[in-house]
């Protein structure tokens, strides 16, 4: 039954998904080159970000795996402990509440009765999500001499006070441009493969409608 599963199949919610996905890349990778554009709280909170979804992206797995009722059992305890946690983490709680959107719409097969396909998909999705967090994990923190700082030198954490503003200390707390190169990869990455298997796709079709109408002309 597993091999009959299109796993290339979008469903409107995976629009939503890769949607939320650019717009984080996308404030990543500004705040990384041009943070003097922004509130020097929104470093922290992104640090903080990348941080928790340790966190969520490990418990996706299970929630992907778990029947629907234990699901809730675990979701409800865990996903309010989380948002306390985060949101005592945060400065401003803007990214916080847009976070929150994005969890709930990946967890949103927890509270419906879901095809075998479907879950085999969130599966799917949820495993490749803790893969990769864990590879750029180990690979921005055993490599973070090599990374670039771009904006955030430390010259200008130093002037806009960033040390006086964070709650928590850490590697990716106290080195930020860490945070911010993983954080740009982790959503950027899977955003570009889903881009790529649309126009995989979309061109495939062309090519097959080329030749059906070649060959009944």
């Amino acid at each position: 039954m597993l091999a009959n599963i299109n796993f290339h199949r979008n469903s409107p919610f995976s629009f939503i998904e890769y949607g939320f996905y650019a717009y984080y890349a996308s404030v990543f990778l500004m705040v990384w080159l041009y943070p003097e554009q922004y509130n020097v709280s929104l470093i922290n909170d992104l640090a903080v970000l990348i941080v928790f979804e340790f966190i969520m992206v490990h418990s996706g797995v299970f929630m992907a795996v778990l029947p629907k009722r234990y699901s809730i059992l675990v979701f409800f305890p865990m996903f309010g402990l989380f948002a306390y946690s985060f949101n005592n983490s945060v400065i401003d709680t803007n990214i916080f509440y847009i976070y929150l959107l994005t969890v709930l719409n990946r967890m949103r097969f927890a509270f419906s009765n879901v095809s075998i396909e479907v879950r085999a998909i969130e599966i799917a999705k949820s495993v490749f999500r803790a893969i990769l967090y864990c590879t750029l994990l180990c690979a921005t923190a055993l490599g973070n001499e090599f990374i670039p700082k771009l904006g955030l030198t430390s010259e200008f954490l130093q002037k806009y006070h960033y040390f006086d503003t964070i709650k928590s200390s850490g590697l990716i707390m106290e080195k930020p441009y860490i945070a911010m190169c993983m954080g740009f990869l982790y959503y950027s990455l899977p955003v570009l493969f889903f881009l790529f298997r649309i126009i995989k796709r979309a061109h495939h079709s062309y090519f097959v409608n080329e030749r059906v109408i070649k060959r009944y002309s």
